[in-house]
């Protein structure tokens, strides 16, 4: 029998050297270890992660189901991951054995193209930035985040001060990026791949004001996000990257390459082939482009009267002239769900709601196709009819405010001025009364409103302000009268430019609207 000869102990060189090797991933692991116990600070709870926070834009929805307008601070609507797929099942694309969205695709290729064989960690990428990056110092190779960590990233913020030393802002980013690895891990044990990738496409920033996929997909093509071809779902993964920097509205080249490079990267995937890669990057970006605003879009001045009732408070006597007056408005808002709504309820916290982040949706009465009708009559009436009329007398009697003095004139020319954000700006900068009457009157480039359309031209503020007194507005508000419902509300002919509601505010003669009151007295009372 052959004696077995006894193993030598290893040099304690080479021992130094499995350490050095393997001390890093040692001290990786310690750490990754510290964060989750919480040493360096909180991280987020398994329920915050199940109920994860974000600014959700608030839709006003018409009877007929047409999204009528948002509030919002970003605006922001959730889809689920179902609701991306498109109805004609030609255009999904084959991806890691899965049939996905063009929007998943691009996504997974772009940001993540082992999204399927990891558990929020990358090893891999972990390696090529660790080597490349650090290394060799290319920073061109990424930071090697996941989709899923850069989720976390999204729902939980850095908190990284940029007025720190280099040593501690470093420090909290290590901090922050294992805080951000544990936060991923969690992600992944709570939800599914596709609800992970569906929660992404939600949470980021598109640029244009809009925030997640669905505004993104309306904002720049004026569509849902499963009504997506393949090159426009290229182009919004691209932006996100650099919302500015790739914006096909700002930055049309840069959004050109950066959405031709999502593309070449699902070839490479294998999502695409590299014909149709060539083909598409020939191609044009082609927008529909609808940025979302406050003061455009449809029924303005309705949204805008809906937001203040909603947000009500209980009416204070201060407020009102009469005693009458005053018990009427109480009257209303104990009488009335909906003023004060947003005060009267409350979540399930027992916080009230906030109508620009809580997402809600509410009902109206207002008819879309007759909201339209009634903006389109009321403007070609007062652009044919009123405003012509207008203009006439003007240029007859070189007066814009009949039958008062100068002084008058004048004291109405000042209260708008005070009126104006301008003004209240160069109050705040501690400009005196001369020096802001000085520049109220000097010219300077403005776009101003007209019936024919926006203009720009040269204008003092004084003068502009004169322009659009000279606007003639009105107010339009049709009511079903056998329920009382509100079908069309029109409160002027721009909310941009003139944010006084003619249909609520404007005070006005009581005309023919006295005749059935008198008849029905004369009837009554009288017998005639």
């Amino acid at each position: 029998m052959k004696k077995q000869t006894p193993h030598k102990p290893l040099p304690k060189s080479v021992k130094w050297l499995w350490g050095i090797v393997f001390a890093p991933f040692a001290l990786l692991l310690l750490l990754l270890l510290l964060t989750a116990a919480g040493l360096f600070g909180r991280l987020p709870s398994f329920e915050e992660l199940e109920n994860p926070k974000s600014n959700l834009a608030t839709e006003i929805l018409s009877s007929d189901g047409k999204v009528l307008g948002t509030f919002f601070v970003q605006n922001r609507s959730y889809v689920q991951y179902d609701e991306l797929f498109p109805l004609d099942s030609a255009q999904l694309l084959r991806l890691d054995g899965y049939d996905v969205p063009p929007i998943i695709a691009a996504l997974i290729s772009t940001e993540d193209v082992r999204y399927r064989g990891h558990s929020g960690i990358d090893l891999m990428s972990l390696v090529r930035v660790g080597v490349k990056t650090v290394l060799m110092q290319n920073t061109s190779q990424g930071g090697g985040s996941t989709i899923t960590q850069q989720l976390a990233k999204n729902l939980f913020p850095r908190d990284i001060n940029e007025n720190r030393g280099k040593i501690a802002r470093t420090t909290k980013l290590v901090v922050s990026k294992l805080k951000e690895w544990i936060t991923a891990l969690k992600l992944e044990y709570n939800y599914t791949k596709e609800e992970i990738a569906a929660m992404y496409l939600n949470i980021v920033e598109y640029g244009s004001n809009a925030y997640g996929i669905k505004s993104a997909a309306h904002t720049f093509f004026n569509k849902t996000p499963d009504q997506l071809n393949l090159q426009e779902a290229a182009v919004l993964v691209g932006v996100v990257n650099a919302p500015t920097r790739y914006s096909p509205v700002r930055n049309y080249d840069n959004a050109m390459a950066r959405r031709n490079l999502v593309l070449a990267r699902m070839a490479e995937a294998g999502a695409i082939t590299h014909a149709e890669r060539d083909s598409l990057s020939a191609l044009p970006i082609t927008l529909n482009y609808r940025p979302v605003s406050h003061n455009d879009g449809q029924a303005t001045y309705f949204r805008e009267m809906l937001r203040q009732v909603m947000n009500a408070r209980p009416p204070k006597r201060r407020n009102f002239y009469t005693e009458w007056d005053y018990e009427q408005a109480v009257k209303e808002y104990e009488n009335n769900p909906i003023y004060g709504w947003c005060h009267k309820n409350t979540k399930a916290d027992g916080t009230p709601y906030n109508i620009y982040k809580d997402g809600l949706k509410i009902y109206t009465t207002i008819n879309s196709t007759m909201q339209q009708y009634a903006e389109e009559a009321m403007l070609k009436q007062l652009r044919t009819v009123i405003q012509p009329k207008m203009d006439a007398q003007y240029r007859s009697t070189k007066v814009l405010f009949q039958n008062t003095s100068a002084e008058e004139r004048e004291k109405i020319v000042r209260q708008a001025m005070r009126y104006s954000d301008r003004y209240r700006a160069l109050k705040e900068e501690g400009r005196s009364e001369a020096e802001i009457d000085r520049i109220f009157r000097t010219p300077c480039p403005t776009r101003v409103f007209t019936y024919r359309g926006e203009r720009d031209t040269i204008l003092s503020p004084r003068d502009s302000i004169l322009h659009h007194k000279r606007i003639m507005r009105a107010g339009f508000v049709a009511i079903e009268p056998q329920t009382g419902r509100v079908k069309a509300y029109v409160g002027g002919p721009n909310f941009r430019y003139f944010k006084y509601d003619m249909a609520k505010q404007g005070k006005r003669q009581i005309g023919s609207t006295i005749k059935p009151f008198v008849y029905t007295f004369a009837i009554d009372h009288l017998g005639l």
